[in-house]
């Protein structure tokens, strides 16, 4: 623990602490002696003005109180290991989130960077050791992410236009609740205001966006939460199947030791795992069993069986020549 980590801690110990706090405890929780202790009080009553008083009755240090001034330190002080912390949150935002880390937020890391430097942490080296593949990202344009963010914020409502994953375009009025980063791609929930209910729409597919003067639609967070964690995914909404798969023993324990969803039920036949999860729209469930495929069995229901077979059908026919003509 460096000179400005020890300020901080002590920072945090004084001001989580009604009563005045013993050098000798001081010292345990900032891994120092009393001395060094003594010291660092001294440096922050002469170069940060701080106003720390020594209580005789307990043997103990204290701020004075003003009710018009409390005190606090200046800048940005954080440990280095809060510090090396928001540099990797900040680096990684920008690798994953493509145009979210616009000018405000590089000041901020470049203000990191020089305090990381200061305390011989070099933020650059710290970088080259993290390793992230974002496969399946799709770029987001700075423009749509801060106007959505900023909506979120300001609980306004939002006027946008909107592709859909069948390439139908439509203009709508949304209230946003959240913002989900998920597998590798950024979502927004909201209620939608023509459709007339709750809708989870792809960032990405944001063609054009404004914030509008009206506030957002209210809802319970309870409904909200309910309506987005039922179904399996990101397709939300009341759960109109309950699909049983059948793992064979080659993924069997590596599925059984993953949650698909917070209610499904898992249990063994022999070395098999039979899994059930409720779900509302078959879409991603069928790419996931895809691609456990051939080490998979949907058992239940028909229309789950039927949609996974149409697909591994298609593939086939694909490889074969007969869908796309090759051979």
């Amino acid at each position: 623990m460096d000179k400005f980590d020890r300020i901080q801690k002590l920072h945090r110990i004084l001001r989580s602490h009604r009563r005045p706090v013993p050098k000798r405890v001081l010292a345990e929780q900032l891994e120092c002696s009393e001395r060094n202790v003594q010291r660092i009080i001294e440096s922050m009553q002469l170069y940060l003005d701080a106003p720390l008083a020594y209580d005789p009755s307990t043997r103990g240090w204290h701020y004075e109180e003003d009710p018009n001034n409390r005190f606090e330190l200046p800048g940005l002080w954080l440990t280095s290991e809060e510090l090396q912390a928001l540099s990797l949150l900040i680096n990684l935002l920008d690798t994953l989130g493509r145009g979210l880390l616009d000018e405000d937020l590089r000041v901020i890391d470049a203000e990191i960077r020089n305090l990381l430097e200061a305390r011989g942490v070099n933020a650059t080296r710290f970088m080259n050791h993290v390793r992230v593949l974002p496969i399946g990202n799709k770029p987001l344009v700075g423009k749509e992410i801060h106007t959505v963010a900023e909506a979120l914020l300001k609980q306004q409502r939002l006027d946008m236009v909107y592709t859909s994953y069948n390439h139908q375009q439509t203009e709508r009025q949304v209230s946003p609740l959240k913002l989900v980063y998920y597998r590798e791609n950024w979502y927004l929930d909201a209620w939608c205001h023509l459709r007339k209910e709750l809708r989870t729409f792809s960032v990405a597919r944001i063609n054009r966006v404004q914030l509008l003067r009206e506030k957002a639609k209210k809802l319970e967070k309870a409904l909200v939460d309910r309506y987005f964690s039922e179904s399996y995914g990101i397709f939300a909404g009341k759960p109109r199947h309950t699909a049983r798969l059948r793992f064979l023993p080659a993924v069997a324990r590596e599925v059984a030791s993953q949650q698909w969803h917070p209610d499904q039920a898992g249990e063994w036949q022999g070395r098999d795992y039979i899994l059930t999860i409720p779900y509302s729209v078959d879409k991603e469930l069928v790419q996931d069993i895809l691609r456990h495929t051939p080490h998979v069995i949907v058992e239940a229901p028909a229309v789950l069986k039927k949609a996974v077979k149409n697909k591994l059908q298609q593939g086939l026919e694909n490889y074969l020549g007969k869908g796309l003509g090759w051979l």
